[in-house]
């Protein structure tokens, strides 16, 4: 069985935007002032607000899937730096020093 793979790019748009349509959100897509683009999901819950249906989607999954308690504790941001950008880290405990 061979592996799928899907890159995030211009195809994956369109499917986003239909995934958010079969969560049941209400999408909408807006300009702010300075003319930057923002999609908007809203459902009788919740309100989600991203710059493409990409990011807005992912913003849905994360919150379906961590829950009402979705954002990360220092271990867990700690974890992530350390693991993807340990200089992050070593510039923090620089500036405590």
């Amino acid at each position: 069985m061979s592996l799928e793979s899907i890159t995030a790019a211009g195809n994956v748009e369109v499917p986003a935007y239909l995934a958010l349509q079969e969560l049941g959100f209400a999408i909408d897509r807006r300009f702010l002032e300075n003319g930057t683009e923002m999609w908007v999901a809203t459902s009788d819950a919740f309100l989600f607000s991203a710059p493409s249906p990409l990011e807005l989607l992912g913003l849905c999954l994360m919150r379906q899937t961590r829950g009402p308690n979705w954002k990360a504790d220092n271990n867990q941001i700690n974890g992530y730096l350390s693991t993807y950008y340990p200089a992050a880290l070593d510039e923090s405990q620089d500036a405590n020093s």
